[in-house]
C-alpha cells in the first residue's frame, strides 16, 4: 500500500520511510520510551501510519512552488498545506480498497479517532506551522510546570495530540541524526530535488526558491540554514 504510493513520487521514492523509522524507535521500550507507554495501542498505531504516509505521492516540489505556479493541487486545497492534504487524501483513498483496509478490525469510533489523529499529525508536518507548533508545546509544558505536578501528564486529546504531532515533526527532520554516510546520501537526494524545482522556476520565469538554485547554492550552508530554521532554539 505505502510502496505503491511512494513509487508514484517523482524523486524521493522512500522519503516517508525517513520518518517512519525514527518515530517507530520512539515507541520501543528503552531509554526513550518506558516499557509501559503513555500512549494507547491505537495512538501508537496511528502515529506509525501517519509517519508512513505523510509524504505519500509527493511530487518533489514545495507547497510554495505549487501555490506560485497555480497548480491543480493548490487550487484543490485552497493553498492550505497542499502537499499534506494531498498525501492524506491519497492514503485514505487507498484504505478504501478492501485489500488495503488496515482498519478492518477497528470499531466505528476507533476508525473516527484514527482518522482525526492521522489528519492532525500529518497536517502538523507542514513547515509553515513549525513556530506555532513549537510555541503551543512550550505553553503546554510550562503550564504543567506551573501546576507543580512534577511530571507532564497528558490528560486530554489536545495535549496528547500535541506530543504526537511534535514526535512526527521531529522524525520528519531527523536526517542529521543518522549515521553520516546515510545522512550524506539523503542530503544529495534532497538537494537534487531542490535543484530540479529551481530549474523549473528558472524555466518558468519564477523567483527561484531558497536553496533551489543549483548554480549558487552551497550544500553545507543550506543544511545549516535548514536546521537552524527548523530548530530556532539553536539560533
Amino acid at each position: 500500500m505505502v510502496l505503491s504510493g511512494l513509487e508514484s513520487g517523482k524523486t524521493l521514492l522512500g522519503r516517508s520511510v525517513l520518518s517512519f523509522v525514527p518515530i517507530s524507535g520512539m515507541f520501543l521500550p528503552g531509554p526513550v520510551c518506558p516499557k509501559q507507554s503513555v500512549f494507547t495501542d491505537l495512538e501508537i498505531f496511528t502515529a506509525l501510519f501517519a509517519a508512513a504516509i505523510h509524504d505519500v505521492d509527493h511530487p518533489g516540489v514545495t507547497n510554495q512552488y505549487l501555490i506560485n505556479s497555480s497548480s491543480e493541487l493548490a487550487l484543490m486545497y485552497n493553498d492550505e498545506s497542499v502537499l499534506e492534504n494531498h498525501s492524506l487524501a491519497v492514503a485514505f483513498k487507498i484504505l478504501q480498497d478492501d485489500n488495503c483496509d488496515l482498519l478492518l478490525n477497528l470499531s466505528k469510533k476507533q476508525r473516527q479517532t484514527f482518522r482525526k489523529m492521522t489528519i492532525d499529525m500529518v497536517l502538523a508536518t507542514d513547515m509553515s506551522k513549525h513556530m506555532s507548533l513549537l510555541a503551543d508545546l512550550k505553553t503546554m509544558v510550562e503550564t504543567k510546570k506551573v501546576a507543580g505536578s512534577g511530571v507532564v501528564l497528558l490528560d486530554n486529546y489536545t495535549e496528547r495530540i500535541q506530543v504526537l504531532q511534535n514526535m512526527l515533526h521531529c522524525a520528519d527532520l531527523s536526517n542529521p541524526t543518522k549515521p553520516i554516510d546515510l545522512y550524506r546520501r539523503w542530503v544529495d537526494l534532497i538537494m537534487e530535488e531542490f535543484f530540479q524545482q529551481g530549474d523549473k522556476e528558472r524555466a518558468q520565469g519564477m523567483e527561484i526558491s531558497p536553496m533551489c538554485d543549483r548554480f549558487n547554492a552551497t550544500i553545507e550552508k543550506s543544511q545549516v540554514r535548514s536546521r537552524v530554521e527548523s530548530c530556532p532554539v539553536l539560533s
